[in-house]
């Protein structure tokens, strides 16, 4: 079973092996650092080194295209120069599904950063985390009433309890975002403290009065809305990326926030809001060109992913076929893998039958086919506006209230973000015949 070729091809694109890796990795392909002038992490990286004091940088992307490695690279690069870097994954703190407000964030983004200063390597940086959370414990104590429910954030791992209190109990939640609607002053100070006592005690051990903190954010993007309260969640996030802006910043640290890739198509004075830096974002792999044809370099790049980690993936999926894959994905790395390994799948299942079987064009077809049926079917008013993003290739939000249709498009994958000097969307590639069938001819993807 060990040296089953099929096994293994499947197990290094699938848990794992398709989460999060470091740009040291054996896996980690470069996508647009040959090219400086179009990678937005660069960019992104010249900021903070630029900016003297703090700074307050949005990336955004859709799940899954590969942006939490891009994150692990920007924390590569900024160690290089110099800089003490915290990387925090929300996932771990924020219910992903639910109305986010400032006090439920603030408490959730300094239970994260104490987790990771508990982790830090320098065992002086402990007691600060560990006085943050005796603060927070006295006054959560007293303003949400703690104790009605048998919780303590004191003593060992206390951050990690707040943290998985808040994103596995609505409960608590609710509660805490009820409760301190009038506390939000002594909460964003407690926070603003806690950081300002830790980067200057970092800056005291390094001998360097102007050695730069940075922390970043990873995971909000996958903040969306479900049934009922979809319009309420998509809300909360505008509001505390806007309303709330200024509690956001942080002084002496420079934080980079990862959001939700519909937050830039309605919100286009936020780089205002936020201190004057663009949002960056991190786009799918390049495959497709504005006028419908494909990219060749970019389906080499994802040839490329799959080389690096099973180097003898043309003995079981021809090239052809794998340049498919890669263009039915529209360049999304989540659904090129899942499209690769359910043909692996299916290869498996026939050879338990006929142990000579290959892959043709009918597993081909049909892996493709059950990804499309997932997408499918699509309202007629979805479809009307599909077609006018895929002939404009812009977002095209008319106005406020078309967020949550904009957002269930970005959720769903019906929409792609590409880059070409400048940002462009189109619509899924496995879709385009159905959406052009229900109001214009054809127009063939080249």
């Amino acid at each position: 079973m060990a040296n089953d070729p099929l096994r293994e091809l499947y197990r290094t694109i699938s848990g794992e092996g398709s989460m999060p890796i470091e740009p040291d990795h054996p896996y980690y392909v470069p996508i647009l650092e040959s090219t400086p002038e179009k990678d937005p992490i660069l960019a992104l990286w010249q900021r903070i080194e630029f900016e003297e004091y703090e700074s307050i940088n949005l990336l955004t992307g859709f799940r899954g295209n590969g942006k939490s490695t891009e994150l692990r690279r920007l924390r590569k690069m900024l160690r290089q120069i110099g800089c003490k870097v915290y990387l925090v994954n929300m996932l771990d703190y924020v219910i992903m599904t639910r109305p986010i407000e400032l006090s439920d964030f603030i408490l959730s983004l300094m239970a994260a950063l104490a987790v990771a200063v508990e982790k830090d390597e320098d065992e002086n940086l402990k007691p600060l985390s560990t006085s943050f959370l005796k603060d927070m414990h006295d006054f959560l104590l007293s303003e949400v009433k703690l104790e009605n429910i048998g919780f303590s954030v004191k003593g060992p791992g206390g951050a990690a309890k707040l943290g998985m209190k808040l994103k596995t109990d609505t409960n608590f939640k609710t509660l805490v975002q009820d409760h301190l609607k009038g506390q939000l002053t002594y909460l964003v100070e407690s926070a603003r403290n806690f950081i300002k006592e830790l980067i200057t005690k970092i800056r005291e051990q390094a001998g360097d009065p102007g050695k730069k903190v940075v922390l970043l954010v990873d995971s909000l993007e996958q903040i969306r809305g479900s049934g009922d309260d979809a319009e309420k969640i998509y809300s909360s996030v505008v509001e505390l990326f806007s309303g709330e802006a200024a509690n956001l910043t942080f002084p002496m640290l420079h934080v980079v926030y990862t959001v939700p890739p519909y937050l830039p198509a309605l919100s286009h004075n936020l780089s205002r809001i936020l201190g004057g830096n663009p949002i960056t974002q991190w786009p799918n792999i390049h495959i497709r060109e504005k006028d419908n044809s494909y990219d060749n370099n970019g389906i080499a790049i994802m040839k490329s992913i799959i080389e690096k980690r099973f180097a003898g993936w043309r003995d079981i999926v021809p090239t052809e076929f794998m340049e498919e894959f890669a263009k039915a994905s529209g360049g999304d790395l989540r659904d090129f893998f899942r499209l690769v390994r359910e043909s692996v799948i299916n290869l498996k299942t026939i050879r338990l039958a006929r142990e000579d079987a290959v892959l043709d064009k009918t597993i081909v077809e049909r892996v493709i086919r059950q990804l499309k049926n997932e997408l499918l079917p699509i309202a007629r008013d979805d479809a009307k506006w599909l077609l006018k993003i895929y002939e404009s290739k812009k977002e095209s939000l008319a106005t406020d209230k078309e967020l949550p249709s904009l957002a269930r498009f970005l959720d769903s994958n019906l929409i792609m973000n590409y880059m070409n000097g400048e940002p462009w969307y189109d619509i899924h590639p496995l879709i385009v015949d159905e959406i052009q069938g229900k109001f214009s001819p054809k127009v063939e993807l080249l």
